[in-house]
């Protein structure tokens, strides 16, 4: 097989179903290539999406997200109001944080269906095994080989990216930036439906933290990311969380019924974005630029805002040769902010996690009142102050 398209985007998860819709409503000719035998699956995500108002306050330069987040009922499965986090010795600090819970499934299948709906081609279980030459796509499909060439690519394939790959060691990820991640979807829980959870401590997700997302009707995600660097040796994800629901005392009361559905696991990419998220006809979007927030690793609104600015620079680089540079300033402008917030405060935490006593201390003095600022990608100046001068002195006696 061997055919040439205007646009080729690898990656079929929100970045590239948005941009492939983008640019095929538009009237290129798109390819969307997926590995995957069917959108959306497995499911690779915690499935939890803040509100349409939530994402004003959360990236209030990215105006687009108002339209982009606001997700049709079908999709959600839950409603939250409430985050509680809880410190290693099981401090609890709750704070309003509205989120949807998705059927993340359902929602990735019906992007790549408007991108299918614009004339898209979608191209699934076809593995890409190289790019070269910029816009030369060698696959793999039904067992043969085959090439694809186009005019530009769109690099949407997550956190070990094969378009970024090619374009040079720059534009990857560091693997102590990787943080592996596995969730176990369980019924017959006990949660509440109302509030999603999160853990801090050595013993429960060390240099990450572990997650309660409640989907409703007695089921929800529970899972953890842990960074390469921080986990002990011997002692695997899957050990580390069936240590949180068989031994935590606030999880595994609630979990004494409880039956796994699916495991789920995925790799996040937690070092910020790349330097340069554009090469050539290239551009990279989502996990492959690294469009995550490090503080919590969400990136679902990022990839969806990300997708539709890279569709719009694509247009406005073929109809008035604007340079392609000008996608990255663009998602600079509108989230690029938050992004740089969010590493600063891992980089904080990284200093402050290797001991469960100065993590549940940072904690209590940071409150419910800062610890939303930061959840938000927000750091207040005193925190930021006040955290440098605590960890360097409390560390001497520790």
């Amino acid at each position: 097989m061997s055919q040439h398209y205007d646009i080729a985007v690898v990656g079929a998860g929100p970045a590239g179903s948005v941009a492939a819709r983008r640019l095929a409503k538009a009237g290129f000719s798109v390819a969307l290539i997926d590995r995957r035998r069917q959108p959306g699956r497995p499911v690779q995500c915690g499935e939890f999406l803040p509100t349409p108002k939530e994402m004003t306050d959360l990236l209030p330069f990215c105006h687009r997200l108002q339209r982009l987040v606001s997700i049709p009922r079908r999709y959600i499965a839950n409603r939250t109001n409430s985050l509680r986090m809880i410190s290693p010795n099981n401090n609890e600090f709750v704070f309003s944080l509205r989120a949807n819970v998705l059927n993340r499934d359902e929602f990735d299948t019906s992007l790549v269906q408007h991108a299918v709906d614009a004339g898209a081609d979608v191209l699934l279980q076809t593995r890409v095994m190289a790019v070269k030459d910029e816009n030369h796509i060698v696959i793999r499909r039904d067992g043969k080989r085959g090439d694809i060439t186009a005019n530009l690519v769109i690099g949407a394939d997550g956190a070990n990216s094969v378009v970024a790959r090619s374009l040079g060691r720059q534009f990857m990820h560091h693997r102590k930036d990787i943080s592996p991640s596995v969730q176990f979807v369980l019924k017959d829980c006990e949660f509440d439906d109302d509030i999603t959870e999160m853990y801090f401590g050595l013993n429960i997700a060390p240099g990450g933290y572990a997650w309660v997302i409640p989907k409703g009707d007695g089921v929800a995600n529970v899972g953890l990311g842990i960074r390469w660097g921080f986990r002990t040796n011997g002692v695997s994800l899957v050990d580390y969380l069936w240590r949180l629901i068989r031994r935590h005392p606030l999880v595994a009361p609630r979990c004494r019924r409880a039956k796994i559905i699916r495991r789920i696991s995925a790799l996040i990419p937690m070092g910020g974005p790349l330097k340069r998220t554009y090469a050539g006809a290239t551009l990279l979007v989502g996990d492959a630029a690294g469009h995550v927030m490090a503080s919590n690793g969400g990136g679902i609104p990022t990839a969806l805002a990300g997708g539709e600015i890279a569709a719009e620079t694509v247009l406005a680089h073929v109809s008035t040769s604007v340079p392609l540079s000008n996608y990255e300033s663009q998602w600079q402008y509108e989230f690029g902010r938050e992004l740089d917030s969010a590493l600063r405060i891992l980089q904080i935490a990284d200093s402050i996690m290797p001991s469960d006593t100065l993590t549940d201390i940072c904690m209590r003095l940071a409150g419910p009142r800062f610890l939303q600022h930061i959840i938000r990608c927000r750091l207040p100046v005193a925190v930021d102050l006040a955290s440098k001068t605590f960890v360097r002195v409390l560390g001497q006696f520790l």
